[in-house]
């Protein structure tokens, strides 16, 4: 008879998790280039966190980022204006959700912290933010798939194969 030992697992990071599958859900792909998945993580928290930049700061991250990555695979001037006013139109919505992950993190470590565990609450939180993600996922996919019909095929293929680069190595 053997024993087989079994390595522990790492606690689960659901916030990390949540995080990971939206940006890859929204940045993923050709779309994801042209909404600035270049240092994604970084723009995607100023953009959500309120007060973090101002909309004119925004937009302006939001235009150079989408010139950026849409020179890469020779777009038209054309082609970047109308993914810039994508762009811009999605992260103006995703303002308005009133995301604020640092805030988050605060409640759910106030509400861990307590004497007394209230799941209720919890359950709450978690529910709330569950549907701010949902919204933001879906404007985002939206986003994408505005993007993604204004550029060609070919564009699409050659962010979509940088993407994988980038994130593979």
């Amino acid at each position: 008879m053997t024993i087989e030992m079994q390595t522990p697992q790492p606690p689960r990071r659901w916030g990390r998790t949540v995080l990971a599958a939206a940006l890859l859900l929204g940045l993923g792909g050709a779309g994801g280039f042209a909404l600035g998945a270049y240092k994604a993580s970084s723009f995607v928290w100023h953009m959500m966190e309120p007060g973090k930049l101002t909309p004119e700061e925004t937009a302006s991250m939001v235009e150079r980022k989408v010139n950026h990555v849409l020179s890469r695979v020779d777009a038209t001037d054309e082609q970047k204006t109308k993914v810039n006013a994508i762009a811009r139109a999605a992260v103006a919505d995703l303002s308005k959700l009133g995301f604020t992950p640092r805030e988050s993190r605060t409640k759910f470590l106030n509400l861990f912290r307590a004497d007394q565990i209230n799941s209720d609450a919890i359950e709450a939180l978690r529910a709330e933010q569950s549907t701010k993600w949902d919204a933001a996922t879906k404007r985002i996919a939206q986003a994408v798939a505005e993007a993604g019909q204004v550029l060609t095929p070919e564009q699409r293929r050659e962010l979509t194969q940088r993407w994988n680069h980038r994130v593979s190595g």
